[in-house]
């Protein structure tokens, strides 16, 4: 192509048709131009497409651990919901004067205060990272998740989990003073029933336990719910571009 263009100057030159060359010669740069902007579009449409298989890849990974965190999560919720429950129960057997002790009532005193610590799984979203968030093209999905991920969950993890320690730890006190030793935390029976009915500190403890769980499902419902909304998004997202 190129000697068919030299030949075609050539020509025009041994024939003194200057004009003529000059015309020619602009209309070979520009087709030269156009073939460079053509050739950088393409390029750019490739990167572009390679950017969006990454991103399609990486945001379906995080999808798996949004998915994973919402299992877990309605997993912990209903134990907390049951633990709640326990609470209660014996709460109203230790304002009951006529209230009896039998086994059953070891597996109740072994719940309360239960220490269930919550570590969200957050790989995939992590590995984005290294590739850099700015993968994500859609900013308000890039911020729901950025909140989730570096705000809701670890901040679930790090007060939540301390206060969930410091009821345990609290726990581990009462087992010590007012229960039976060498049992497991899921069975404790009391040294004496009917005193410990009477205890104040420990039903302090009771009470104080069942407060510190309601604000833990409190916490871990809005943990949720953020959650749920970034799988919405996430999910919409997914379906506009992956097609």
């Amino acid at each position: 192509m190129i000697k068919f263009f030299r030949k075609i100057r050539q020509k025009m030159l041994a024939e003194n048709k200057f004009s003529k060359y000059l015309l020619y010669a602009i209309g070979e740069i520009l087709l030269v131009m156009i073939g460079i902007l053509l050739a950088l579009q393409v390029n750019n449409w490739n990167e572009n497409r390679k950017l969006r298989i990454n991103e399609i890849s990486a945001l379906k990974e995080v999808r798996r651990n949004v998915d994973q965190n919402i299992i877990r999560l309605k997993s912990f919720s209903e134990n907390d919901s049951r633990l709640i429950n326990t609470g209660k129960k014996l709460i109203t057997i230790f304002k009951d004067e006529n209230s009896i002790y039998n086994d059953s009532i070891n597996t109740m005193f072994g719940l309360v205060g239960t220490y269930d610590p919550y570590y969200a799984i957050d790989g995939a979203y992590e590995n984005l990272k290294q590739k850099g968030l700015n993968l994500i093209q859609d900013d308000d999905l890039k911020q729901v998740l950025i909140e989730l991920f570096e705000q809701s969950l670890p901040n679930l993890e790090q007060a939540g989990n301390a206060f969930e320690y410091e009821v345990s730890k609290r726990k581990n006190d009462m087992a010590i003073s007012y229960f039976e030793t060498g049992r497991t935390f899921f069975s404790m029976r009391p040294n004496n029933f009917n005193e410990l009915k009477n205890n104040q500190e420990f039903f302090n403890f009771l009470t104080w336990a069942m407060a510190a769980k309601k604000l833990t499902i409190s916490h871990r419902k809005n943990s949720l719910d953020e959650t749920n909304k970034a799988k919405y998004l996430l999910e919409k997202y997914l379906e506009e571009i992956d097609k």
